[in-house]
C-alpha cells in the first residue's frame, strides 16, 4: 500500500511506502526529515512573499511612468472626466487645464482638449461638407475612449489618445509649484 505525505507549509509531495517505513529505522527517518527541512525556510520565505502578493497585490513603486502615485491617485476622476468632454460636448477638460494642481489629470486634460479640438473642427468644417466631415468627428469617440481607459489605468494617455502631440500643442501650460513664501502662510 502507498501512502501520500503532503508538507502543508512547503506544499511537497512525498510518495511514502508502508512498508520502506517499517524496514527503516528511527535514525534513517530522522536524516530523511532533515534533508527535507534543510531547504524549507527559503521555501517558506518564497512561498509567504507569494501568498503575500496574491492577496495584498505586489508593492506599487512610489512612481508609475512619470507619474507619482499619490499624482495618479488623487487626479484620475479628474482626468477620466476630462474626456467625458468629447462624449458630451461640454468642455470639462478646461478644468485641469486651469487648476494645473495635478500633473496627472493636466497631462490628460491636455490630451482630452487636443481631442475635443479637433472633433469640434470637423463638426464645424461638416457645414461644409456633411458627408466627409461628420463621421471624422465621430472618429474621435475612438481616442477619448482609449483614454478614458488609460486614464482609469493610471498610466500616461499615450500616442492613441494623442498624448505626446497635446504635450506638444498645450506646452506653455504646466503644473503650478507652489512659491515657499506661499505655502508659510
Amino acid at each position: 500500500m502507498v501512502t501520500l505525505r503532503v508538507d502543508l507549509t512547503v506544499i511537497r509531495k512525498v510518495p511514502v511506502v508502508d512498508s520502506q517505513l517499517e524496514e527503516k529505522s528511527a535514525e534513517e527517518l530522522q536524516e530523511l526529515e532533515k534533508l527535507l527541512d534543510e531547504p524549507r525556510d527559503a521555501l517558506d520565505a518564497q512561498l509567504i512573499e507569494m501568498a503575500d502578493d496574491v492577496l495584498h497585490g505586489p508593492e506599487e513603486p512610489e512612481r508609475r511612468g512619470r507619474f507619482a502615485k499619490s499624482d495618479v491617485n488623487s487626479g484620475k476622476p479628474m482626468a477620466i472626466v476630462s474626456y467625458c468632454s468629447i462624449m458630451f460636448g461640454i468642455p470639462v477638460f478646461i478644468a485641469p487645464l486651469v487648476m494645473r494642481d495635478n500633473e496627472f489629470s493636466l497631462h490628460h486634460g491636455k490630451a482630452a482638449g487636443l481631442i475635443y479640438l479637433i472633433g469640434t473642427a470637423f463638426v464645424l468644417a461638416a457645414f461644409t461638407n456633411c458627408a466627409l466631415f461628420l463621421p471624422l468627428a465621430f472618429v474621435c469617440y475612438i481616442p477619448a475612449l482609449i483614454g478614458i481607459y488609460r486614464a482609469s489605468a493610471g498610466v500616461e494617455a499615450g500616442t492613441a489618445a494623442l498624448g505626446p502631440l497635446s504635450e506638444r500643442f498645450f506646452q506653455g501650460i504646466e503644473v503650478r509649484r507652489e512659491r515657499e513664501g506661499e505655502s508659510n502662510r
